[in-house]
């Protein structure tokens, strides 16, 4: 079975799985409206957007040198040759039995996550967790890694969904799955996506135990030993007693950053993201004006696709000027912030929505203020603006 081009394959995916336009439109999280507009050749989709929707529903997209049909002795394929375009089932075994799969899988449930929110893809990903839960009986190594991989982006996607308990198995599907591996490195990003998560929700004991544990394994990424250096010191940032020595060491980690320009295999996105986490943590301690600095430049290292780190990012200005009562500024990071919030689907931003109109609340007279919130009212999800006006 095979397409050679978007509609068809849409077409033959509905036929294949005995499904209608609506359903197929929430297995791939987009609209109806686009799978009937594409599916009847209304509308054009890029590439890139069109290989990522249909990976996740185990088709990819296959390029190949065009055979000359009118000539059977002439059927050799040249790369020179005019290139045809199949839409066609992964072969040979099923996708998730495929590292290269899972691996390109995980990747590609990380960037929906940054791009559209946890919110767009949770749903999605939970259906790839089913898939790969038998993995933990495999004897394949390297599938097993990149599997635990997979669960990992998809633990992150359900914290930012806010779906804290199906995060949590996931979490430890993704740590089983890389002890089974041997990948330490898969280990420690488990690890510290149990520790964040344990954070977000409110348990630091937890999250301090995590971090404890993904600390102790060695022969770990520079770049991953100092988020597990992060993660344990933000714990202890909530611990009574230990808030002197969880800055110390928020500084150091703060400092190696800015030292060496970033960690080795670093990307330029994880150094945004441990940049903001460091910010974030500073304004957990009370040194507004150092979290503000750090995330200003948090801000500037994300790129334009980076919508939901961003938002975040903002958010955690927002809530750290009005804490340190900085009206003017928290104004303007709300207005900000009133830009993102309408391009994704995120409920741990939207969650922060809340908390910044709950706080800034009392400063509601102030025009700027006034202004700012009422933006953010006029685009946050109706879920969050209901429970604000109850």
């Amino acid at each position: 079975m095979e397409a050679h081009n978007l509609p068809e394959a849409l077409n033959l995916i509905m036929e294949q799985r005995g499904c209608s336009g609506s359903q197929l439109a929430r297995d791939l999280g987009v609209s109806q409206q686009w799978v009937s507009d594409v599916s009847r050749g209304k509308q054009d989709t890029p590439t890139e957007k069109a290989i990522r929707l249909l990976a996740s529903v185990g088709w990819e997209l296959v390029i190949r040198p065009k055979r000359e049909e009118e000539d059977p002795v002439n059927r050799r394929e040249f790369v020179t040759a005019t290139a045809s375009v199949m839409f066609v089932p992964s072969p040979n075994v099923g996708p998730h039995e495929d590292p290269l799969y899972l691996g390109e899988l995980a990747r590609r449930v990380g960037r929906a996550r940054y791009e559209h929110g946890g919110g767009a893809v949770a749903t999605t990903a939970i259906k790839h967790i089913r898939r790969i839960e038998p993995l933990i009986a495999s004897n394949d190594r390297k599938l097993q890694e990149q599997a635990s991989n997979l669960a990992i982006e998809a633990a992150w996607t359900l914290n930012d969904a806010r779906r804290f308990d199906a995060g949590e198995k996931v979490g430890g599907l993704a740590l089983a799955l890389a002890r089974r591996s041997g990948s330490m490195d898969a280990q420690s990003r488990a690890y510290s996506a149990l520790a964040n998560m344990n954070a977000e929700r409110g348990e630091r004991d937890r999250s301090f135990k995590f971090a404890e544990a993904g600390g102790k394994l060695r022969e770990i990424p520079d770049a991953q030993q100092q988020w597990m250096r992060l993660r344990k010191a933000w714990a202890q940032a909530h611990l009574r007693g230990q808030e002197n020595v969880a800055r110390d060491e928020i500084e150091n980690v703060l400092g190696l950053l800015r030292d060496n320009g970033g960690f080795t295999g670093q990307s330029p996105l994880d150094m945004a993201d441990m940049t903001s986490s460091l910010g974030r943590a500073m304004a957990d301690l009370g040194a507004h004006e150092e979290a503000q600095e750090i995330m200003n430049q948090a801000l500037s290292f994300f790129e334009n696709h980076h919508l939901t780190p961003v938002a975040l990012c903002l958010a955690h200005q927002s809530t750290t000027a009005l804490s340190a009562s900085q009206v003017d500024l928290a104004a303007n990071r709300m207005l900000m912030l009133a830009r993102f919030t309408p391009l994704i689907n995120s409920p741990r931003v939207d969650g922060h929505v809340k908390t910044i109109l709950t706080m800034s609340a009392r400063w509601g007279t102030v025009p700027d203020m006034r202004d700012a919130r009422d933006q953010l009212k006029g685009v946050i999800h109706s879920t969050v603006r209901t429970s604000i006006q109850s």
